[in-house]
């Protein structure tokens, strides 16, 4: 992205809906962020709820929900979000339930609905190696780990080791696991091997390294530092891998760059930042120094509209999954990497084609 502020409170939509039978799908859905005539830097790829995609369903009532929220396999009040290959694993806090849903296959199954590691309360994910899940858990304060098949080989949470346990990231290159603990104002870390804890850091308070009520939490690939998002300070702040305090950014406002109740966080390949906001129901992409660059969102139930945002998960490929916890799906956006433009040379061309025809729409 740009090292320059570009303000966007709507989008780019072509051709929401196809002219021919209503249970088609959409000839052509795009969703370009910014608008032309801006460089693209991000688009809406499409929007998860869990059987209702693979079934013979209108559009429109995918879009909106339609007779699909909670029922059957379908997503009712999600929270977290993960992704391995073309599985997207989501917790669901009112069904108490990881939803696996396998994109490719068209299937939907379930983690942690049976013991060993039957849950409770899922909130967060983390992906380890291996194609390994690792979910908290805040009534049973605990974190669990497991196979892509749902068996249970990992967990954390000795009686009184954890408070609420919330966010959660892991460091593969270093073997780590961090925990936000969000009622006991800090952040824990264990190796993942022994799950020996390592060390921990803040403390509750409004200084810098402290927290106030802590949510979640993200890894930077490049640099390993971590991003922690200081729910009720209403900011960010980065630590080095080692929890020493670097930086922070944001403060309680309605302004770009401000937050008034922050939530999930992810960080892309290039190291921009994305944080949702529950309550502006938008999403802030940052630079590594917590430059405001863009923003997208506004309430509401259409592709790029959100109710009540949540959690954040950037893949290795730098999709962006975004938690739409009220509309109860998890939507899914391509940031235009350098590495993406040349392993997409075609669709990055497509992309400046549509911009450059509607900017010449606008200006006729």
């Amino acid at each position: 992205m740009k090292r320059t502020i570009l303000l966007i409170s709507s989008v780019f939509l072509i051709s929401l809906f196809s002219t021919g039978c209503a249970q088609k799908k959409a000839e052509e859905l795009r969703i370009i962020m910014p608008p032309p005539p801006e460089e693209p830097r991000l688009f809406y790829v499409e929007s998860l709820r869990g059987e209702a995609n693979f079934k013979d369903t209108k559009i429109l009532d995918v879009f909106i929900g339609k007779e699909t929220k909670g029922v059957g396999k379908n997503l009712f009040k999600p929270y977290g979000v993960g992704a391995i290959g073309d599985t997207v694993y989501v917790t669901d806090t009112a069904i108490g339930l990881v939803f696996a849903i396998d994109t490719l296959n068209k299937k939907v199954d379930f983690i942690g609905d049976r013991p060993p590691g039957k849950l409770a309360l899922p909130v967060s994910i983390a992906i380890g190696k291996n194609d390994t899940i690792y979910v908290s858990d805040a009534k049973l304060k605990k974190v669990f780990g497991y196979r892509k098949n749902g068996a249970l080989f990992f967990a954390l949470g000795e009686k009184g080791e954890f408070r609420r346990p919330s966010g959660i990231a892991i460091n593969q290159k270093l073997n780590r696991i961090y925990v936000v603990d969000t009622k006991s104002h800090n952040v824990k870390v264990y190796d993942l091997d022994s799950a020996k804890l390592l060390f921990e850091f803040g403390k509750r308070g409004i200084e810098e390294g402290e927290f106030n009520f802590p949510t979640n939490i993200a890894i930077d690939p490049r640099n390993d530092n971590v991003a922690v998002v200081d729910t009720q300070n209403f900011r960010v702040q980065i630590f080095d891998k080692d929890g020493d305090f670097l930086s922070k950014f944001g403060r309680l406002g309605d302004k770009p760059g401000m937050f008034s109740r922050p939530k999930g966080i992810g960080i892309d390949s290039e190291s921009h930042i994305y944080v949702s906001d529950a309550a502006f129901n938008n999403v802030q992409v940052f630079d590594d120094k917590g430059n405001i660059l863009l923003y997208f969102g506004g309430a509401g139930f259409g592709p790029s509209q959100f109710y009540l945002p949540a959690g954040v998960f950037v893949d290795k490929n730098d999709r962006v999954y975004i938690v739409d916890s009220f509309n109860a799906r998890v939507q899914i956006y391509q940031y235009v990497s350098e590495r993406w433009k040349k392993e997409h040379p075609e669709e990055y061309l497509e992309l400046k084609r549509i911009g450059e025809e509607k900017k010449d729409e606008a200006l006729n």
